[in-house]
């Protein structure tokens, strides 16, 4: 057959090469976009060390350390302001680092900062505050409210029993509402961002630790320390209450995406463990153990894409604890990091980027 004018035929061995080159370009693609959520940065707050650890989250190397404040709790990014804030409990300060310099700036705030969440645009970041008192607890239940634009702080009210305090902030998914778990207080409650009014609350849930609401609204899922489980919501009644048995001492609590099919709970017992929980069948599809004998459950973070969970295990305060990486898919363990001296890593966060620093 002649060709039509002005065609080109490659020959079979162009062909071949042609072909191989589209398959190498499509196998990378599909390899960066399957191992997006190892890119960028972990970043580990040690409480006993009171200090931020930056592992590299593909190879686990140790990019940076710095102090940042007695206590360091928890930790949380915000990449539309350029900082990482951590709660420095013992110090009633949050240390605002730089994401690029890691230059600190401090920002009082109190009593004893513990957790910390940003809003979902980032602009910003809430602090629940006293959430485990070593008296009863005087005065209101609050969280602060940090600006990152000016790093000023307000506070805003989040239970009216004068008992309770706060322990786990998290905001809708429209950033409409706050949701605040009460690890003091047995409680659940939601907070309009736009009135300061509080709308609902649940109770009992004993030692409520953290909570975060499923995509479509419906529901709110809470991790009850005090009594082993996790509780279901339903924010359309917000009164039917189910609870589903995951371990010992659930505290952090990640739905998986898209569907929210998967609950993934951190759980504080020993060994420390991951339970993953079928949020249709109402029970634990499976539990992953993330430390060895001897280690407990911290904290825990879901990468964006949602593949793999990046969890915080200690060894008490005189052991060497890290960080596990499990893939949420496989639910097995791909990686673990030891944490680069002793003390308990604790808050976690994974940021897409990576500090800039200039060699010394």
């Amino acid at each position: 057959m002649t060709p039509v004018q002005g065609s080109i035929r490659p020959s079979k061995k162009r062909h071949r090469l042609l072909m191989g080159l589209v398959g190498a370009i499509l196998l990378t693609s599909w390899s960066t976009l399957a191992e997006e959520g190892r890119s960028g940065s972990v970043w580990v707050v040690n409480r006993d060390r009171g200090e931020l650890a930056v592992f590299d989250a593909w190879t686990g190397a140790v990019l940076a350390t710095r102090q940042v404040g007695r206590g360091a709790h928890d930790i949380c990014i915000s990449e539309s302001a350029g900082k990482a804030y951590i709660a420095a409990e013992a110090d009633n300060m949050v240390a605002a680092v730089d994401i690029k310099t890691l230059d600190v700036e401090w920002i009082p705030v109190g009593p004893l900062p513990h957790h910390v969440e940003p809003s979902t645009n980032g602009r910003f970041i809430y602090v629940s505050l006293d959430s485990h008192p070593v008296s009863p607890p005087a005065g209101a239940a609050q969280v602060a409210v940090i600006d990152t634009k000016d790093h000023s702080v307000s506070y805003i009210l989040t239970s009216l029993n004068p008992l309770a305090r706060s322990h786990g902030p998290r905001p809708s998914r429209n950033g409409h509402t706050l949701y605040v778990a009460h690890d003091t207080g047995n409680e659940l409650t939601a907070v309009d961002l736009e009135t300061g009014s509080i709308d609902f609350s649940a109770t009992p849930i004993p030692r409520a630790e953290e909570a975060i609401a499923t995509r479509d609204g419906h529901h709110l899922w809470v991790s009850s320390r005090g009594d082993g489980t996790v509780k279901r919501i339903d924010l359309r009644g917000q009164s039917a209450i189910v609870s589903v048995p995951v371990g010992v001492q659930p505290e952090s609590v990640m739905l998986a995406p898209p569907s929210d099919r998967t609950l993934i709970v951190s759980l504080r017992g020993s060994p420390a463990t991951l339970a993953f929980v079928d949020t249709d069948a109402l029970q634990v599809e499976s539990a992953v153990q993330i430390g060895g004998v001897g280690t407990f459950g911290d904290l825990a973070v879901l990468s964006r894409d949602g593949h793999f969970v990046y969890a915080t295990f200690d060894a008490t305060a005189a052991g060497t604890g890290g960080v596990a990486v499990v893939d949420v898919r496989s639910r097995q363990v791909v990686a673990t990091w030891a944490y680069p001296a002793g003390g308990r890593p604790h808050g976690i966060w994974h940021s897409s980027l990576k500090p800039h620093l200039q060699e010394e």
